[in-house]
């Protein structure tokens, strides 16, 4: 591999990665899985105006992909798990136990955030949220109230709620299933597979950093080492011991070093996804991106490799909204062209496009709106809803 490379061989690399040209023929679970074994995690949000977060990654790779393949990886096969890394996330159930230092880690945050909120006192009916749960099996926290919190105005008004959050965090509590948004709890002994210890030891800190910061690389599929929104997390967050682990795994040959034709920092990708590279695109095609989708976590990265600014604006007050409420990036071939904001969902309504905004200097041609069609067809069956029929004049005319 070269030492310097093009803005455009990088971009290419990356939807090659994130199988945004349908190179590879990902489909059902089976390219679910194949998926997650390559990027390890996916951004869990509940917001749902056209499908979750995950499920919005998801229809962008996956061909055939409908949510209710998600909810049975998760809540039937337990092949898959609720979990905190980057930020609330999904993962392999099989690396549940890798995470054992990020669950302490993000165990004193929660601690710190309790005592913040004054609701400390959460921590005192510990014993009684078992033998809730042990007596009456998977609960939420609709099902038990167990005093009132008091102390401030911020977070859960039930320190039973508070409580169940607290033993999640530990690992104690896993997410056993969700309903709508609402997450319900039983131990992780009764969820997930036996077999295996569900805290691993790393040999030390070093060790386990080595696999942590890979394995954030290969979320993104290539990361700078400039700090960002692709860094964000316990440990990974310091810059300075990041750098040092980074420096052990080029040394190593665990991850490959280059840099990118006008911006002076280094980039990384994994050593065994260097071949990604090398695959030519056959046909453009049309994604619709998820707000919080692996590839565009580090926003400012983005920015400088495909000259694309993007800011989810659904916590941006109204006043100062650029786009819209909930805006999805559109993307033809390696190049980002357009944004929209879609209509929220409901059932037999049409997938509907409220407002469509072309990125500076885009030529529309025929095989872009060709593919702009296709992908709205894709995406509503995605919803499992039928397809806008006059979207051209929205897309055409904005």
């Amino acid at each position: 591999m070269k030492d310097t490379i093009l803005k455009e061989e990088l971009r290419q690399f990356l939807v090659n990665y994130h199988n945004l040209n349908d190179y590879e023929s990902l489909a059902g679970k089976d390219g679910v899985m194949k998926y997650f074994n390559r990027v390890g995690s996916i951004q869990y949000d509940p917001l749902n105006v056209v499908g979750r977060n995950p499920d919005l990654v998801l229809q962008s790779k996956v061909q055939g992909y409908k949510p209710e393949i998600l909810e049975s990886l998760l809540y039937n096969e337990r092949a898959l798990v609720d979990g905190y890394d980057k930020e609330m996330n999904i993962y392999r159930a099989e690396d549940y136990p890798l995470f054992a230092k990020i669950r302490e880690a993000h165990t004193q945050s929660t601690i710190k955030t309790l005592s913040y909120r004054g609701q400390l006192e959460a921590l005192d009916i510990l014993d009684d949220i078992r033998r809730f749960i042990r007596e009456n099996g998977i609960t939420g926290s609709k099902d038990i109230s167990i005093g009132e919190s008091r102390g401030s105005s911020w977070g859960h008004r039930k320190l039973s709620s508070a409580a169940l959050d607290y033993l999640y965090s530990t690992g104690e509590l896993c997410v056993a299933e969700r309903r709508g948004t609402q997450k319900y709890y039983d131990f992780t002994s009764n969820v997930l597979p036996g077999g295996f210890t569900y805290n691993f030891e790393f040999d030390n800190e070093e060790e386990f950093l080595k696999w942590y910061i890979k394995r954030r690389i290969r979320s993104v599929g290539a990361l700078w080492e400039k700090s960002g929104g692709g860094w964000l997390g316990h440990y990974i967050s310091d810059s300075r011991k990041r750098k040092v682990i980074l420096e052990m795994l080029y040394d190593e040959g665990e991850i490959i070093r280059f840099t990118v034709s006008g911006l002076n920092v280094p980039f990384y990708i994994a050593k065994e996804d260097e071949d990604f590279f090398e695959f030519k695109e056959k046909k453009k095609k049309v994604k619709f991106l998820a707000p919080l989708d692996n590839m565009i976590w580090d926003r400012d990265m983005v920015s400088k490799v495909f000259d694309f600014e993007y800011r989810w604006e659904v916590y941006t007050p109204v006043a100062k909204r650029k786009f819209g409420y909930y805006v999805l990036p559109v993307i033809y071939g390696n190049q980002f062209i357009a944004r929209f904001e879609p209509e929220k969902i409901a059932p037999n309504v049409p997938f509907t496009i409220k407002s469509w905004y072309w990125e500076p200097g885009i030529e529309l041609t025929d095989e872009m709106l060709e593919a702009i069609d296709l992908a709205i067809s894709n995406f509503a069956d995605y919803l499992g809803v039928p397809r806008i029929q006059d979207y051209f004049d929205i897309i055409v005319k904005n």
